[in-house]
């Protein structure tokens, strides 16, 4: 049954205005009412007081003369039965006090035992102080008082005072009766005021059950029609009460029956809609079945596509690239070689093209997954300076990396996509600073990652910040969305697709993250971005000693560049060194000279790469000076080549501690600094912070003479692989397709096969799953090399039996390395071809050493060809001999541009052909000539004597060989 709440509600209502408003009313008449009695009290008590004070001033006045002449007259009896006569003629009058100036009272009519003793109260004192007619109200005793103080002078000289006390008890008692009445009014009032009320409450009480019932009963007829409107019975709009329809009641029946009678029609085209309904959900869902299927159908010829285009497309750039590569390995003219290197470098750029759009696909595709394997970060810098920093230094820009101290170097994640991502956008940033610009890669914890880690993540922020072209507002706007770049030019003067950072994008947001850039034109670029990284379960310890072994050791910094220095320093600080830095060799060298012997430096990060005198120089004048007390552990900081630092440590006068490659991270400092501390030999980079060039020479040298069956129906690709690998040592057979691969394998001998999965007549999958279904060829290895660079056709060729997986273009490390992880080591014949190859290769006659040339480095920068060496040797001699006299010229025309330009491509060519002192004596020309200078002969002193030197050592090797070159290599001395 429905409550009827309407009179209740409006009841509720009246009743509460009601009280309001009389509460609000009797509260002003109260306050009202008692300012009114409160100011009529205040008039009251003010009439009172003036009548006392009259009186008493009055009295006082003919009581003082009466005492002036009693005094006078010498008559103190008579005085003192006039004064006690007034006190008792006076009911207010509670005592009078005659006391001379020095406190003494004759009369005190109150405490006659006080007479002739000193009064010392506080009202005493003050009325002795009077020269004239006071009034003092005080209390004493709890009770109030009035005094009336008058002076007394005998002969017009002043005796002491008249004090007359009114008590003021009376007044007050007076005052509190004057209150009770006012509240006795108030309180009446009250009572009033709530009579008031409650008949008021009364007759509205009666109006609210009127007007509610009025209201009411038409809503609860409404109700309980809409009852049986909800039940099913759309007729109920025929007993609906006719009421008067000008009124909110009568609105709303008529809105009732409309609504009514509306249900009604739509009831009956919904039964009639459920009756065809059930065909067109059959109907429907035939066609999203349909549409389904034409949706897997379309992405299913997308993937194929993608893998046919990624075959087609990597089989030709495959024989491009590897035969550019042999070819560069050949004799060839400076121009041929030239061409060659451009087309080389321009494949690897299509390729690079290529991945980028595959990677794009894969990721519209969803099909771009994240690995979740446990990685070194520490790795992932090394490897993105390995590959960035020749193209680095054909530009001059500074590549720095700056890592906190508090970043951790385990992490759990996908290291190949942060480190794409990240080679995208320092590739960006070389890409587009001008030349002598700098490039920082800085990482940290990201903001609030410390409130956000959890025991198993962590939240980091890479950034890379460069000094080159700069971006715009609008063009930072686009610039992470596909095929998109800062404006058109930027394709032509740069190159690119625009695909690489909408790539960045979309894996950093697949690892949890979100990047950014600030630019400003003309300022340079930086591009943030995070990520979130899982850490070990036990993460094992950063640091193999305790932080407490170095705690106030004194350490000495010194490097050139201001942001190097002061990243090393941070790292030793958080080692609890004391750390002290300069900028030069020479500041150090006094430093540690000047040093204390009690209290020595203990160790020395020193550059290699130091203005005036190198690292190398430096170091090796510490170790020898006998004026330093204590001779410091040194570890050289380096960007050189291992080789470099290998053939430095084998001289027999210089000891040094350690090395460091750059980007230095404080892991691999504190490695290096516990190496130097524990042994006073070292002969090795830190494993952790180089990147291992060679590591695996002696594997692979184990696995030489290994027989190996090259499944490939492409001819050029083909001689490619043959080549490549005879170069290194194997013995390669060939089949041109899988079922001739399947027969020679029943009839012959390999360690390794490696199976192209694209061929006619019987692919690679099915040529795998024949070999493994036959129990003697179980343990072969099988190693996918194909055209194809999906996930999926990764994981299938694993999926059938296959046990490695290399994309075309061949990367012959990748390959070497899965053949060395594969092939069983043993002792076997070198074959015949490589035995071949090597005795022509010994017909160039090259000499094992050569003053000013690295002999083993030359051969390793042209991948063991002697010829070719030998050739480039004689091609420097012709292109480099007269070229301290070019410089000379350039210097004293005043052309410092000039100089440089040609220095630089001579400090290029000196490198590739291991010219390593030429390379240093050039680098230090070049910083002496990019600061203020005055030109001067001794200027190309060392330059000269380093020319020399390498200029002798090819002209003999052209005269060891027959040949004629004409030189004046003497001059240069």
């Amino acid at each position: 049954m429905v409550k009827r709440s309407i009179f209740r509600k409006l009841l509720v209502t009246m009743v509460g205005l009601i009280i309001a408003l009389l509460m609000l009313l009797t509260f002003i008449q109260i306050e009202f009412q008692k300012d009114v009695f409160e100011k009529e009290l205040e008039k009251r008590i003010a009439l009172m007081k003036g009548r006392l004070i009259d009186r008493g001033q009055i009295l006082s006045g003919n009581l003082s003369g009466q005492v002036k002449n009693g005094i006078a007259s010498v008559n103190l009896s008579l005085v003192a039965d006039q004064l006690r006569n007034a006190v008792q003629e006076n009911k207010e009058l509670r005592y009078i006090i005659l006391m001379q100036a020095s406190g003494r009272a004759y009369i005190h009519t109150l405490k006659p035992q006080l007479e002739m003793g000193i009064l010392s109260e506080k009202e005493d004192l003050f009325a002795a102080g009077q020269k004239t007619a006071t009034v003092n109200e005080y209390v004493s005793n709890g009770e109030s008082f009035m005094e009336f103080i008058m002076p007394i002078q005998v002969s017009a000289r002043p005796w002491g005072v008249l004090r007359l006390g009114f008590s003021l008890d009376l007044l007050n008692q007076e005052i509190v009766n004057s209150r009770e009445e006012s509240i006795s009014q108030i309180g009446e009032m009250i009572t009033r005021l709530l009579i008031t009320a409650a008949i008021f409450i009364l007759i509205g009480a009666c109006i609210v059950l009127f007007v509610s019932e009025r209201l009411s009963r038409p809503l609860m007829h409404l109700t309980q029609l809409a009852n049986e409107l909800a039940q099913g019975n759309f007729a109920v709009s025929d007993n609906v009460k006719k009421i008067h329809p000008d009124g909110e009641i009568g609105a709303l029946t008529t809105a009732f029956s409309q609504m009514a009678r509306n249900l009604k029609i739509s009831y009956d085209k919904l039964e009639e809609y459920s009756r065809t309904l059930e065909q067109k959900v059959i109907n429907r869902t035939s066609e999203l079945a349909e549409a389904r299927d034409q949706a897997v159908a379309a992405d299913k010829s997308k993937s194929e596509f993608l893998s046919m285009m990624s075959h087609e497309i990597r089989t030709p750039m495959n024989a491009i690239i590897g035969m550019t590569r042999l070819a560069l390995q050949t004799d060839l003219t400076a121009k041929q070689q030239d061409y060659l290197t451009k087309v080389q470098i321009s494949s690897r750029a299509l390729l690079g093209i290529i991945n980028d759009i595959l990677d794009f696909s894969k990721i519209e595709a969803g099909k771009l997954e994240l690995e979740t394997i446990a990685f070194n970060l520490d790795d992932v810098l090394n490897d993105l300076f390995s590959l960035m920093s020749d193209k680095a230094e054909e530009k001059g820009l500074k590549i720095r990396f700056i890592t906190a101290d508090d970043v951790p170097s385990d992490l759990i994640g996908d290291p190949l996509r942060l480190g794409q991502v990240l080679l995208n956008l320092v590739n960006n940033a070389v890409k587009f600073t001008s030349h002598g610009g700098d490039v920082d890669i800085k990482v940290a914890l990201a903001e609030g990652a410390e409130q956000a880690k959890r025991a198993d993540q962590i939240r980091l922020e890479f950034s890379v910040k460069d000094t080159g072209i700069g971006l715009t507002t609008e063009q930072i706007g686009g610039l992470f969305q596909s095929f998109n770049q800062a404006d058109k030019s930027t394709t032509r003067k740069y190159g690119g697709t625009g695909l690489g950072l909408a790539i960045c994008k979309r894996m950093v947001d697949m690892m949890g993250g979100a990047i950014t850039v600030n630019s400003e034109i003309g300022q340079g670029s930086t591009f943030i971005f995070t990520a979130i990284f899982g850490q070990p379960y036990e993460v094992r310890q950063k640091y193999s000693a305790s932080h407490d072994a170095f705690r106030g050791v004194k350490a000495l910094v010194v490097d050139s560049d201001e942001t190097s220095r002061n990243a090393l320093c941070l790292h030793l600080e958080s080692l609890f060194f004391q750390v002290t830095s300069v900028s030069t060799g020479e500041q150090a060298i006094q430093l540690l000279e000047n040093a204390c012997a009690e209290d020595p430096y203990r160790l020395v990060l020193m550059d290699w790469n130091l203005p005036k005198m190198d690292g190398i120089s430096v170091a090796r004048h510490i170790k020898n000076s006998l004026e330093i007390a204590c001779i410091p552990h040194i570890i050289i900081v380096t960007t050189h080549s291992r080789e470099d630092v290998v053939h430095v440590q084998r001289s027999k006068d210089l000891n040094l501690d350690g090395f460091l490659a750059k980007p230095v991270h404080a892991s691999a400092l504190f490695s290096a600094v516990v190496e130097a501390f524990n042994q006073n030999d070292f002969d090795e980079y830190p494993p952790s912070r180089v990147r291992r060039i060679g590591t695996g020479n002696e594997k692979l040298h184990q696995i030489k003479g290994a027989k190996l069956l090259l499944v490939e129906d492409n001819h050029i690709n083909q001689q490619i692989a043959k080549e490549t690998l005879e170069q290194e040592g194997f013995e390669v057979s060939i089949a041109s397709d899988g079922r001739d691969a399947v027969q020679k394998i029943r009839t012959g001998y390999f360690d390794a096969v490696l199976m192209d999965l694209e061929m006619p007549i019987m692919d690679g999958y099915e040529a795998t799953r024949i070999i493994r279904s036959e129990a003697q060829f179980s343990d072969l290895p099988i190693i996918a090399m194909t055209a194809h660079a999906m996930n999926d056709v990764r994981e299938k060729c694993l999926h059938i039996g296959m046990n490695g997986y290399v994309t075309k273009p061949i990367d012959v490390d990748e390959l070497l390395a899965n053949l060395i992880d594969l092939i069983k080591p043993e002792l076997r014949k070198t074959p015949a071809s490589c035995l071949a190859k090597a005795s022509q290769q010994k017909t160039a006659l090259l000499p094992e050493c050569l003053p000013g040339i690295d002999i083993p480095q030359g051969l390793k920068n042209v991948v063991g060809n002697e010829r070719l060496l030998h050739d480039l040797l004689l091609k420097f001699y012709e292109g480099f001999s007269d070229a301290q006299i070019r410089v000379d010229a350039f210097l004293q025309a005043g052309d410092v541009d000039s100089a440089l330009r040609f220095l630089h491509a001579m400090k290029g060519v000196a490198a590739n052909l291991a010219m390593s002192e030429l390379k240093v004596c050039i680098e230090a020309l070049e910083q002496v000539l990019n600061k203020p200078w005055e030109y001067g002969p001794e200027l190309l002193t060392d330059f000269a004597s380093a020319q020399g030197r390498v200029l002798e050592s090819v002209g003999q090797l052209s005269r060891s060989n027959g040949q004629e070159i004409t030189a004046a290599a003497a001059s240069l001395d």
